[in-house]
């Protein structure tokens, strides 16, 4: 089944809006790969639209002719440890599409949007932190995982990821 939607540099006026498709997204999708105590933790945390993201130019949503944001992520030069990356290095950043849309080429579509973008501003290399969901699908990209991690997103809680890297 096909539908209707467009590619569009995200808005701080967005911030709602992703914040709930992310929150529905990673409860849903998150479930077979994390043990449920490490989610109800770390949901509120991942789930947030991050305001840097926002309006930065280079992270985008997925909208439907509805006016429904059904998907976003985008990258920036800054790692999501908040420190600046190597030259012509960036990072993917908080990928995620409404469960009810999954395998309609939306996270696809947001991630070429992602790539064109970082080649056009002189990226050589793309670092994300995979979910161990989303392992896969970064793969079909052309990512390589590179080792397992683990995220501190607050003292004592540490979430379970992988760190991967595509070379563009």
């Amino acid at each position: 089944m096909s539908f209707e939607y467009s590619i569009r540099p995200a808005r701080t006026a967005d911030a709602n809006a992703i914040t709930a498709m992310m929150t529905r997204s990673y409860g849903e999708l998150l479930r077979a790969d994390y043990h449920p105590r490490i989610l109800e933790k770390a949901l509120p945390k991942i789930g947030q639209a991050r305001p840097e993201l926002l309006g930065c130019g280079t992270y985008y949503v997925a909208e439907s002719a509805k006016g429904r944001i059904v998907g976003a992520g985008g990258w920036t030069d800054l790692s999501p440890t908040r420190g600046l990356g190597h030259h012509g290095e960036g990072h993917m950043r908080h990928v995620a599409v409404d469960p009810s849309y999954l395998r309609r080429g939306v996270g696809g579509a947001i991630a070429r949007a992602a790539i064109r973008s970082a080649l056009e501003q002189g990226v050589h290399s793309l670092r994300c932190m995979s979910t161990l969901t989303a392992e896969v699908f970064y793969r079909r990209l052309g990512f390589q995982s590179l080792h397992a991690v683990e995220l501190a997103l607050e003292p004592g809680l540490y979430f379970p990821a992988i760190e991967m890297r595509m070379t563009l």
